[in-house]
């Protein structure tokens, strides 16, 4: 009876060694945290500043004195590009130039004078210089086109950050004197030429490009300063790791560390592009898996780490 007693003790302390040492092991490690990774929707944008200003406008000029026939708009009227804005009666002009040439006017043919005058651009009639029956002179506008209603923000872009750029992406503009907090608008024009501009005490080279605002109000007025931020490209589930829990070994690899049953596991990924928050992870790496935050902690892929409560 002894015997059996002596032996169920000491199968007892064993068991009761045995999880002592399994609890000291669960309770021993590195101390680290983790990220969990999750696909989400990331998008990739571009910050500049600019200024709101008016959209420019558009002069119209004969090519040659001539005399108004039909005038067909009046200031205030919205027209789009190629609307007729007056026509030109053909014998008076080919009076007028004969005065002005010294030759007869039956030596002007009709092909020699244009017969109508049509809008350049689209936009609003600022003003319009003609009268029927009225000479125009050629040295001053005969019609001034403006967008004036339409506001944009011109902007000045990094030159690092241009090869992401192109006329007709979207924006959002934002400004510490506007009434909303974001306004909506379309890049629509990027300059063919570069600049130097200063920032701080060194210059820098920029292009400048244009976004016309698609809202407004009457806070967005010309000449108040603008932030700008372009998206430039969205990435549907994309798997993004901060830069510094991504390692590179002697191999030029890159990789991360995982958290798995308490240990930690060396696992190469691939990385694409490099966006605000992080890495883009293109391959090797799974929904759920738990990425260790603080690599530096780490000697070696195995050894044995504890997530901190």
């Amino acid at each position: 009876m002894k015997k059996y007693i002596a032996l169920f003790a000491f199968t007892s302390i064993l068991i009761a060694g045995i999880l002592y040492i399994g609890e000291k092991q669960r309770n021993t490690g590195t101390l680290v945290s983790v990220y969990e990774v999750k696909p989400r929707k990331v998008t990739q944008t571009v910050t500049c500043s600019g200024r709101v200003e008016a959209a420019e406008s558009k002069d119209v000029y004969v090519d040659f004195p001539c005399v108004a026939g039909t005038v067909y708009v009046k200031a205030g009227d919205e027209v789009e590009v190629g609307d007729l804005l007056f026509t030109v009666d053909v014998e008076a002009t080919k009076q007028v130039i004969a005065n002005v040439t010294g030759i007869s006017p039956e030596l002007v043919t009709d092909n020699n004078i244009k017969k109508e005058i049509t809008a350049p651009v689209s936009g609003r009639i600022r003003s319009i210089n003609v009268s029927s029956g009225k000479t125009i002179s050629n040295e001053s506008p005969c019609a001034v086109i403006s967008s004036s209603d339409t506001l944009q923000v011109k902007v000045a872009i990094q030159e690092s950050k241009l090869k992401n750029i192109k006329i007709g992406q979207s924006a959002r503009i934002s400004g510490i004197a506007f009434e909303k907090e974001e306004y909506e608008g379309v890049i629509t024009h990027i300059s063919n030429s570069a600049r130097q501009q200063y920032s701080g005490t060194v210059t820098e080279t920029v292009v400048d490009a244009v976004i016309t605002l698609t809202e407004k109000d009457d806070s967005l007025k010309p000449g108040l300063s603008a932030k700008s931020v372009i998206v430039v490209d969205t990435i549907e589930d994309c798997i993004v790791v901060p830069y510094e829990y991504v390692m590179q070994d002697e191999d030029n690899n890159e990789y991360v560390y995982l958290y798995k049953d308490g240990y930690c596991i060396k696992r190469i990924i691939q990385t694409g592009k490099e966006l605000s928050e992080g890495y883009e992870v293109v391959s090797g790496l799974s929904p759920g898996e738990q990425v260790i935050q603080n690599p530096d902690k780490i000697t070696k892929s195995g050894e044995r780490v504890k997530i901190k409560s």
